[in-house]
């Protein structure tokens, strides 16, 4: 079962459910689809242009409660629908037409495994997932070998992660509090201690419309910022943790600033580090 959040964005405009439905073949089972819409004025869920491909699970969340309750309501459903398997998916990634054939084939070759991932792609062919973890804060990787990795030191992006059921609810699922940024490290961290260590990179390349590196208005850079902060201060579980991450908030803080000429980003930083 795959789920896709969506965010002032209607479904067959979304990168990725088009690039998918590209990659699904006619005449095969359909895929079950939860479309978990954030918007505030969310669609009526649509069906997609080829029905045939997809069966739509459609659930609105005008209150934006974030990827990590979409991505926990998608486990509830694909647990009450039978599934084992749950695959994660943003609106703006696109995925090559071997997608799942792909993942099918790492499934099979790798039976006793329990995440799966591509390698995702910025525009300028840099790997941002898996990408290194440490100091609290991800790096480029400067390669990744197909097959099976050790997540130590490393952390993967939620788009694209395909989690055996079983593991997603034995560690406790997404948390909540998280609604967006680093809500994908938090999970990872957690199935490092409370499954495994391993995990299988999919001989496949997505690229991903990372938000770091488009250009964006002050107002979607604002928001980002809020969830950005909110975020860190629920992933936090030390002093030490909270050093760092504050320390990469003051640092993004000054960046933004400069960008947007605007103090709006370091009174939020100040804020966040000193309450």
């Amino acid at each position: 079962m795959a789920v896709i959040v969506l965010y002032k964005i209607k479904l067959h405009d979304s990168a990725s459910f088009k690039s998918l439905s590209a990659s699904l073949k006619p005449g095969n089972s359909r895929l079950e689809l939860l479309v978990y819409d954030n918007s505030p004025e969310y669609n009526t869920g649509e069906e997609p242009d080829d029905q045939k491909k997809w069966n739509v699970t459609y659930h609105a969340d005008p209150e934006n409660s974030g990827v990590s309750k979409a991505y926990n309501i998608a486990a509830d459903l694909a647990e009450k629908k039978g599934k084992s398997w749950l695959l994660l998916l943003d609106q703006d990634t696109n995925f090559p037409a071997d997608t799942f054939p792909a993942y099918e084939a790492a499934i099979n070759n790798f039976p006793g495994e329990k995440l799966f991932v591509p390698v995702m792609l910025t525009s300028l062919n840099e790997i941002i997932s898996p990408g290194k973890f440490k100091w609290m804060r991800g790096f480029y990787a400067k390669a990744m070998k197909p097959g099976i990795n050790n997540l130590h030191g490393y952390s993967t992006i939620n788009c694209g992660m395909c989690i055996a059921l079983g593991a997603f609810n034995e560690n406790n699922g997404y948390n909540e509090l998280i609604k967006l940024d680093f809500s994908d490290h938090d999970f990872i961290r957690r199935f490092k201690k409370n499954i495994t260590t391993s995990f299988v990179v999919i001989e496949l390349k997505v690229r991903h419309n990372l938000s770091t590196s488009e250009k964006v208005t002050f107002n979607q850079d604002r928001v980002r910022f809020k969830y950005y902060l909110d975020g860190s201060g629920h992933f936090s579980q030390s002093p030490g943790d909270s050093v760092l991450l504050n320390m990469h908030a003051f640092l993004r803080a000054l960046k933004l600033t400069v960008a947007h000429k605007n103090l709006f980003f370091l009174k939020s930083a100040v804020k966040h580090i000193f309450d």
